[in-house]
């Protein structure tokens, strides 16, 4: 959303603090007068995305425009993310020994939105070595972590890929992959196809 602050018939600073009220806000960007910093502070500590004093130049607009874009993606794979983690740990069952491991293993990946997961820092999440925390990790799931965290990824590349609102490359990247290409032939090898015809569908 983007508006010119106009006080008394627009005032951002209410605006924006009614639109946070919503379960989904909207990204807001404001134009205003460059000259009243405190108001420009008050925006911002409201929940506004962005600022563009005035006169607004294309390139400005354009820029903001492009930020707010990302805040949306970025806020919509968090939310994708937290439901992709319920699914996963939803399809695996569990017995009376490995409810409680599962629990806090699924308490980490909650925890590490937005960050790769390795047998290292899941093991001192629990409290234990890396090598007893393999064993352990078998023991209770029949396959390694790194299957196991493997199997996760792709589900939620596959979640993201199905909503149309990101590209492959993009994809890729909130996965943590250092190249499109890596992520493509890592998410072909595990299911299937390419994320490309993923996409399409």
């Amino acid at each position: 959303m983007i508006c010119r602050d106009s006080p008394p018939d627009m005032d951002a600073v209410k605006l924006a603090e009614s639109l946070s009220l919503l379960q989904s806000p909207p990204a807001v960007i404001v134009l205003g007068s460059g000259s009243d910093a405190e108001k420009m502070r008050e925006c911002f500590l409201s929940g506004v995305l962005d600022y563009i004093t005035e006169p607004v130049s294309e390139t400005k607009l354009r820029e903001a425009l492009d930020r707010a874009v990302k805040h949306i993606k970025s806020r919509d794979a968090c939310s994708e993310y937290r439901l992709a983690v319920k699914e996963f740990f939803s399809q695996i069952t569990t017995g009376e020994n490995n409810s409680t491991f599962l629990k806090t293993l699924e308490d980490l990946f909650s925890a590490n939105e937005g960050n790769v997961v390795t047998v290292q820092s899941a093991a001192v999440y629990f409290g234990f070595n890396k090598d007893y925390f393999g064993r352990l990790f078998r023991q209770n799931t029949g396959m390694t972590f790194g299957e196991f965290y493997k199997r996760f990824r792709m589900m939620y590349a596959e979640k993201l890929l199905t909503t149309g609102r990101y590209k492959v490359h993009e994809v890729g990247e909130m996965l943590g992959f250092a190249t499109a290409d890596y992520f493509t032939a890592e998410f072909k090898k595990r299911m299937g196809r390419r994320p490309s015809e993923l996409r399409r569908m």
